[in-house]
C-alpha cells in the first residue's frame, strides 16, 4: 500500500531533492532519490524524473510513499493531561516519543495515541497530523499542545505564527555560561554537510537560513554544568538546542550537537506555556514539573 504526501513550497528551492528532504523528517537523499527515479514524484502534477529541478513559492510537490502497515493498536501508555476542555488538549510528553510518525520504519507517536483515545480528530482535515498544532524533539519532554477539531488547531496554529503563544524550557548545559543573561539572535539553516542537522550562519548569505532568537537566564550553575531557563521567540526545528551549541554550552546528553554521554538523555524539558484560549479568550498557564531525572543529578552535584 502507499500514500500519497502532498507538500507547498513557501520558499524557494535550487533542488528538488533537498525541499523533499527538508520537508518530510527522516526520509534519506538516497531515498528520495530512487523514488524520483521510479516516478513516485510529481511537480504541479506533472511527473519529474529530475532531482535537481528548481522549486519556485506556491510550487506543489506530491510524493508517493509505501505506507507501513500497522498490526492492530492497542497504546504503550497514556498520556499526561496537564489541561483540557472541549476544544484542547495539553500534555507533558515523555523524552524518547516522537510527536508524529515520520517516514522509516514504524514506531509508536504521541499522534497514535491522541488518535486512539479521540477518534474524533479524524474528522481534521490534515489527514497526516490531526490535531498536531506544534511539535518538540523526540527526546525533549514537556508541554505539548493539541487541538480536537479543526477550527481549533487553525486558530492556534496562527497564535504560533504570530508569536503569541509564550513557552519556556528548563535545561542543563555543559560548562558555565558567558553572562548571566542573555539573547542569542543567531540565523540557523540545515547544515549542508549533515542533513540531520542544523547550524548557526554568520555573515553568510546562506539559502533557507531562518532568524532565530532564544533568551536565556542561568538560574544556578555548578562545577561543570549549568541550571538554565529559556525562552525562545521563534520556533525553529533544533534552535535551543543549536544555540547552545553556537555558544560553547552544549545542553547535556545531546546526541547530535553536543556529548550524549554526558547525561542519560537529552537534557531539555519544556517547562510552560501561556497563551490566550481561541474560542474562549481567557488566558491560560499550564507547567511541566521538572523531571526527577533533572532534580536527582542536582542533588547530587550539591551533595559532592
Amino acid at each position: 500500500m502507499t500514500k500519497n504526501t502532498i507538500i507547498k513550497a513557501k520558499i524557494p528551492y535550487s533542488r528538488i531533492d533537498i525541499f523533499i528532504n527538508e520537508s518530510i523528517k527522516d526520509i534519506s537523499r538516497s531515498k528520495i532519490e530512487k523514488l524520483i527515479k521510479n516516478n513516485k514524484v510529481k511537480l504541479n502534477n506533472n511527473i519529474t524524473d529530475k532531482k535537481n529541478r528548481g522549486i519556485q513559492i506556491g510550487d506543489v510537490v506530491e510524493i508517493e510513499l509505501p505506507e507501513i502497515e500497522k498490526k492492530s493498536y492497542s497504546p504503550s501508555f497514556k498520556l499526561k493531561k496537564l489541561f483540557e476542555d472541549n476544544y484542547l488538549l495539553i500534555i507533558d510528553k515523555p523524552s524518547g516519543i516522537s510527536v508524529h510518525p515520520g517516514a522509516g520504519i514504524y514506531k509508536e507517536t504521541i499522534l497514535d495515541v491522541f488518535r486512539y483515545y479521540y477518534p474524533e480528530i479524524n474528522s481534521i482535515k490534515n489527514k497526516e497530523r490531526p490535531g498536531i498544532i506544534h511539535r518538540i524533539d523526540k527526546d525533549t519532554s514537556g508541554i505539548l499542545l493539541l487541538a480536537k477539531d479543526e477550527i481549533t488547531m487553525k486558530q492556534m496554529q496562527k497564535k504560533f505564527k504570530k508569536r503569541e503563544i509564550k513557552k519556556s524550557y528548563f535545561a542543563l548545559v555543559s560548562g558555565k555560561m558567558r553572562f548571566k543573561n542573555g539573547t542569542i539572535n543567531a540565523p540557523i539553516a540545515r547544515d549542508h554537510r549533515k542533513r540531520n542537522r542544523f547550524k548557526v550562519y554568520q555573515n553568510e548569505n546562506i539559502e533557507n537560513s531562518r532568524d532565530s532568537v532564544t533568551e536565556y537566564s542561568v538560574i544556578y550553575e555548578f562545577e561543570n554544568f549549568s541550571f538554565v531557563k529559556v525562552f525562545p521567540h521563534t520556533g525553529r526545528t533544533h534552535q535551543i538546542r543549536v544555540h547552545f551549541s553556537f555558544l560553547g554550552n552544549p545542553i547535556l546528553g545531546d546526541k547530535i550537537y553536543g556529548n550524549p554521554k554526558s547525561f542519560k538523555r537529552l537534557a531539555l524539558h519544556a517547562y510552560s506555556v501561556k497563551f490566550h484560549h481561541p474560542i474562549y479568550e481567557n488566558l491560560i498557564t499550564s507547567y511541566s514539573p521538572l523531571p526527577e531525572i533533572f532534580r536527582k543529578y542536582m542533588q547530587e552535584e550539591f551533595l559532592k
